[in-house]
């Protein structure tokens, strides 16, 4: 793959965290939201640090689950979409 497009993060300034079981709450004080992430979101948002592509992020997911990266890249792409439109990134 190719190193091409922007790296995902870092998370926005502010943003609270708080685990409840497998979930990952997260509330914006700057839009006064909360968020609530599955384990799948709650993974990518944990790797959108700012370090890596959302291709690096799918591929990192891949390896740990033993499956192909294409298969989640349309997923990642979705999941960061998600946060940018929440002003999470």
């Amino acid at each position: 793959m190719s190193e091409s497009g922007e790296l995902i993060g870092p998370h926005a300034d502010g943003i609270m965290e708080q685990v409840v079981d497998d979930e990952l709450i997260l509330y914006n004080p700057a839009t006064e939201s909360y968020f609530t992430l599955n384990r799948s979101a709650r993974e990518v948002w944990e790797l959108a640090d700012g370090t890596m592509h959302a291709h690096e992020i799918a591929l990192t997911l891949a390896e740990r689950y033993g499956i192909a990266s294409a298969a989640l890249e349309a997923d990642v792409a979705g999941i960061i979409e998600s946060f940018r439109e929440a002003n999470l990134l």
